[in-house]
């Protein structure tokens, strides 16, 4: 070990620096840094002594900075000295030599001198250098020519993305505060924006990577934001990225298809322009037909009709289903789009239709005075409920009706109209089929639901009643014909999708809850477990059914499709269209789909419900709490926004009360209530 007092080169790690050797401590050498700091090291890390002899330093504060400011002085000699000493003459020296110089002939090369400050300065240069010699433990070897010029090219490149990196920081941070964007289109640029849409579109799911690139930018404009993603968009939005300050990222999130290759279109124009055949279908045309659907649906995929039986006091009750596969046949472009789409979508500003419009909302919507293709679902059921028999026909029908549902609401409720008759029918024949699930264990939840619409940026909501007659006869018509779809193909041995839904694991309440009641329906919704969808029939436990298929919507889910199709198999005595492995593969692969639906449409719905509450900030809102345990929740009642209020701690569950809005950022879905008047409301 050197003597205490002596100063030394030595390696820490990769970084070559020095020191003075303090004294010896359980094996290892105490050596004094510069700033009067000590570490304790192996002896195998000095590399050289500087020769430069000191009293040992002592313990004491000064001898300590001292020795630190005596280690500043010899730093400075050494960095000196191989400031003077051409590398890339050595280099070259070493590469003609037969046999690769030692640390000793190389420092007597360049300074003339070989001792241990002459190494130390040859040594700080090759390690500053960093390219043209590498170290092998105690020795410098050089580098070939080819690696050198990969190096250095390295380093072209990096000093280039680094400039890159500086301009790009320097327009996007600009951009932020209101200055024109112009984009240079270099890789560190695109980078950037790359991980700023990724942050806006995904949030927190957004990848590590991206999210500390987007934060850079954003902390280096030194904006205000309070969600990475809002600000992400925000400045995307500043340079021209967006379109709207109320762009639809979701459409983006799930890689949503919001037109359709004209492959796709030409197909679907030229099957609505060939028409349906009729061969094999049952004329249905002279049956009253009505559609009950909202104001705004284009996409009229199912009607209604009733007859009288003559024995026994029933009735036939037709449930009149809109025939896609008139149109598109399996394994067509138009099929593979459909399949790839999975569900129609439906924003409060826009829709995703599944099929093109010559189809969805032409060709194959049962719109009122037209002839079109449908398969019928003509079911005898009895006055109290019970299916006494059907029938599953291919069929040709025309609409004589387009009703919404308030229309047809007034109408059963006792407004004089000409479809007042077989609406009064069909409510009692529906409530007939809604008592005997019910019977069975069914479950119904009637919480109100909100309709969104935006037009020209203008949100307004629609209240759903799920209790009023009118959805409660086309929601248990859709049931029926899912059951009688399940049981025809039970019958017939057919590869189907079942719909199941198992029993909660709870006991049910002595007394069934309301309804209609919002803790209730919170309550009994959380209790409901998640429903599948598999090859083999079970319960359906919400709807009090043994076996269950989804039938009703081949316009806008590709699942009802596909059994649709399998059903006119049978029908028409072929062999299905899809086997067990064929459905397996579309269920695998449009359940995701469906599954992102749904969460694309919460997270669009909840943005614009935030975007309606934004003009209310100052103003109060009814609400209920809906859950005290573990935390309060509360229901706002118009907008039906759940939200999680600490504040409310103590207060019972069912209390009305109204809350001040006190902020209101969509964009970063951030929602703030405070406690405003407590007294109840209606």
């Amino acid at each position: 070990m050197p003597t205490p007092g002596t100063e030394v080169a030595w390696w820490d790690g990769d970084r070559f620096t020095f020191g003075m050797v303090a004294g010896e401590e359980k094996g290892r050498v105490r050596l004094l840094l510069a700033g009067g700091k000590e570490q304790r090291v192996p002896a195998s890390r000095i590399a050289y002594t500087l020769g430069s002899m000191h009293p040992p330093p002592g313990p004491s504060h000064d001898e300590r900075v001292r020795a630190g400011l005596q280690v500043e002085a010899v730093t400075e000699k050494i960095r000196a000295s191989a400031s003077g000493i051409d590398v890339e003459v050595l280099w070259e020296l070493a590469l003609e030599s037969d046999a690769p110089p030692g640390v000793d002939a190389l420092a007597d090369l360049a300074l003339g001198i070989d001792d241990g400050p002459a190494r130390a300065a040859l040594t700080t240069a090759l390690v500053d250098d960093g390219t043209l010699f590498v170290r092998r433990g105690a020795h410098w070897e050089p580098r070939s020519r080819t690696v050198v010029e990969g190096i250095r090219q390295q380093r072209r490149r990096c000093a280039t993305r680094a400039t890159e990196r500086e301009s790009a920081l320097r327009q996007l941070t600009a951009a932020g505060r209101g200055e024109p964007f112009e984009s240079s289109d270099t890789e560190e640029e695109r980078r950037y924006i790359q991980s700023l849409e990724e942050v806006a579109i995904r949030g927190v799911e957004a990848t590590e990577k991206a999210t500390a690139a987007c934060l850079e930018v954003l902390e280096a404009g030194g904006g205000r934001w309070d969600r990475p993603e809002e600000g992400a968009f925000r400045l995307l939005r500043r340079i021209g990225r967006f379109a709207s300050d109320d762009e639809n990222l979701q459409i983006l999130r799930y890689g949503l298809r919001t037109s359709f290759p004209e492959e796709v279109e030409r197909e679907a124009r030229t099957a609505a322009e060939r028409g349906f055949s009729r061969a094999g279908r049952s004329d249905l045309t002279a049956l009253d037909v009505i559609t009950i659907d909202s104001a705004h649906t284009r996409e009229i995929d199912d009607g209604l009709s009733v007859e009288l039986l003559e024995a026994g006091g029933g009735v036939r009750l037709g449930v009149h289903i809109a025939d896609p596969a008139a149109f598109v046949g399996p394994g067509g472009a138009l099929d593979r789009e459909a399949l790839s789409r999975t569900v129609s979508y439906y924003f409060p500003d826009r829709r995703l239709p599944m099929l093109p419009e010559k189809i969805s909302h032409d060709a194959a919507s049962l719109v009122p005075g037209e002839i079109r293709p449908a398969l019928s679902f003509l079911v005898e059921v009895d006055r109290s409920g019970e299916v006494s028999g059907y029938e599953i026909v291919r069929s040709m029908i025309r609409s004589r009706a387009r009703l919404d549902y308030l229309e047809a609401d007034d109408l059963v409720q006792g407004r004089s109209g000409e479809w007042r008759a077989l609406l009064a029918e069909l409510d009692s024949v529906t409530s007939a089929l809604e008592k005997g699930r019910e019977a069975r264990g069914a479950v119904r939840i009637l919480a109100p639901e909100i309709d969104i619409r935006v037009d020209a940026g203008k949100v307004t909501l629609e209240r759903i009643d799920p209790g009023a007659p009118s959805r409660k006869i086309v929601s248990e018509a859709m049931v029926l014909a899912g059951a009688v779809a399940a049981r025809f193909g039970l019958e017939h041995e057919l590869p189907a999708l079942f719909r199941r839904q198992p029993a909660p694991a709870e006991t049910r309440h002595a007394e069934p809850p309301d309804p209609r009641d919002p803790v209730a329906a919170r309550a009994l919704r959380r209790r409901l477990r998640r429903g599948e969808v598999g090859l083999e029939p079970g319960p359906h436990f919400a709807l009090g059914l043994p076996a269950y298929v989804q039938i009703s919507s081949p316009l806008r889910r590709y699942q009802d499709l596909a059994m649709h199709r399998q059903i006119i198999a049978a029908l028409e005595g072929r062999s299905p269209d899809y086997d067990r492995e064929g459905l397996q593969r579309i269920a695998a692969s449009t359940e995701r789909a469906e599954n992102d639906g749904r969460r694309a449409e919460a997270a669009v719905d909840r943005y614009w419900l935030l975007r309606y509450l934004e003009p209310l900030i100052g103003g109060v809102v009814a609400a209920v709490i809906v859950e005290v345990e573990p935390r309060p929740v509360v229901l706002l009642l118009e907008t039906l926004i759940e939200l999680p209020m600490p504040g409310l701690v103590g207060e019972a569950l069912g209390q009305r009360l109204q809350l001040r809005v006190e902020r209101v950022n969509p964009r970063a879905d951030i929602l703030k209530l405070g406690r405003g008047d407590r007294a109840e409301v209606s």
